[in-house]
């Protein structure tokens, strides 16, 4: 008897209910002798807690069930830790905050250290160079490790100019790099990216005298005239991109240099923009 008051004077502790019953039910098996003569709380125990004394006389027929409030729960259980030697540094260890999952449609707003960032794009990866040789622009897609503008380049370009009858003063090139900075913070997807080539794009075709928009590369295609079809499918064909205005796209410079048996390629997708 004495073990069964201290088990429900444990469970009690940790906030657990018992029910004991309170009539025999047909088929089941017949109840300990304990049962008829348990009452609980039970005055015997040592470390029972004083606003119990009340309920020392209710019968043992009727269902035993209280609930605990936090602070006697917490004493109670403390004090059946102790009785079975559990002490440990656990007892006066504050509890950890419950994490308490947030439905997918809940109006519960988060603290501002739960909110997550949203997810970015990823960045294109390119290195354009813009130069105006007299009406044309040039457009060139360089490799985004190292590639540079050199002489040979800015050389090539003002050749093929001249050969499409365009020659003029070349103006300073202007370097585009995307991602232009280092950091997994900034926005820098493909939104940002044809955001940062069309605004250079606008500046540049302000003057009068651009006529024409030479674009080679792929990435100087798909970003200048915003398009996602491939480098294949989008050069030799003339596209308006301003009332007066005209672009067509072809091979890279650097495709041109290291690999000199595509250049009639390029001049066969150019020569249209001659007429």
């Amino acid at each position: 008897m004495e073990q069964e008051q201290l088990r429900h004077q444990y469970l009690d502790a940790m906030g657990i209910s018992s029910w004991l019953p309170c009539a025999s039910l047909a088929g089941a098996k017949p109840s300990p002798d304990w049962v008829d003569d348990f009452q609980y709380p039970a005055p015997e125990i040592p470390f029972d807690s004083p606003n119990r004394s009340q309920q020392q006389n209710v019968a043992s027929s009727a269902p035993v069930s209280r609930k605990s409030s936090p602070e006697t729960m917490q004493q109670g259980m403390s004090e059946a830790r102790a009785a079975l030697g559990l002490v440990s540094e656990e007892v006066n260890k504050p509890a950890s905050k419950p994490v308490v999952p947030i439905a997918e449609d809940s109006d519960v707003v988060a603290e501002p250290d739960e909110v997550q960032t949203q997810e970015q794009d990823e960045a294109p990866v390119f290195k354009l160079v813009f130069q105006r040789i007299g009406s044309v622009l040039i457009v060139d897609s360089l490799p985004p490790q190292g590639g540079n503008f050199a002489n040979n380049y800015q050389q090539l370009a003002a050749a093929i100019v001249a050969a499409l009858g365009r020659s003029g003063p070349a103006e300073a090139a202007f370097m585009l790099p995307w991602p232009m900075f280092a950091s997994k913070t900034l926005d820098q997807g493909y939104k940002q990216a044809l955001s940062a080539v069309q605004h250079k794009l606008s500046k540049e075709l302000q003057t009068e005298e651009v006529q024409t928009v030479l674009l080679f590369g792929e990435a100087a295609a798909q970003m200048v005239m915003d398009r996602k079809e491939s480098l294949e499918e989008l050069k030799g064909i003339s596209f308006t991109i301003k009332s007066g205005v005209k672009a067509i796209a072809t091979y890279s410079l650097t495709e041109a240099m290291q690999l000199p048996g595509i250049k009639r390629q390029i001049w066969l997708d150019l020569k249209s923009s001659a007429a």
